[in-house]
């Protein structure tokens, strides 16, 4: 292996998570931002539920990956991106490295409207994932204080974007990262979630 590669996947480790409050929607959110275009946030209620809010970014008609529990064989994900001017995202589960199969379940998730959108940049969801914080080890705790998130990216666009369980080429960049779940904690987030219709 190539000394930048192991340096890059180093400092995908050691990344952590940031405060950002989003213009568009006023939610608060310990979120993770990469220099690909890729970004995501995530918001707690201040008592451990299944239930968070969050907001993943991409940019043109490229994907987006999120494990809930940090590495990508057998956690729950979420992939997301953009099918024309409508974001997209589908939960998924894999075995094995490749593009992970479309799973459901009595987890689901709920857009927030006026933080979903794309523009001549990138595109954006918000929405509220509920009951999406299992207790099964597929997903961070969730009474967690800390944990690893991991994350994926890719420029290529889904192979039938259209489709909730389209397949996706490789991600072209991936890591995990620290995220700061006390931080993420809100009394504010009853409010922000009935913003999800």
């Amino acid at each position: 292996m190539k000394l930048s590669l192991l340096l890059t996947s180093a400092l995908s480790l050691l990344a952590s998570a940031i405060p950002y409050t989003d213009l568009k929607t006023g939610i608060s959110y310990s979120a993770f931002f990469d220099t690909t275009g890729y970004s995501f946030g995530i918001a707690l209620p201040v008592n451990a539920t299944g239930d968070f809010i969050g907001l993943v970014t991409g940019k043109g008609t490229g994907w987006s990956g999120i494990s809930l529990g940090g590495p990508m064989v057998n956690k729950l994900l979420i992939a997301a991106w953009a099918n024309g001017k409508t974001p997209m995202a589908s939960f998924r589960k894999t075995p094995r490295p490749g593009s992970p199969p479309e799973v459901t379940g009595t987890f689901s998730l709920v857009p927030i409207a006026n933080g979903t959108y794309t523009n001549t940049t990138h595109w954006c969801l918000t929405f509220l994932c509920k009951a999406c914080i299992l207790t099964d080890g597929t997903t961070f705790a969730r009474a967690s204080a800390t944990d690893v998130l991991g994350w994926a990216y890719s420029s290529a666009a889904p192979a039938t974007p259209a489709s909730k369980s389209t397949t996706f080429t490789k991600h072209t960049k991936q890591g995990q990262y620290s995220a700061d779940l006390a931080a993420a904690r809100s009394p504010m987030f009853d409010t922000w979630a009935a913003l999800a219709k």
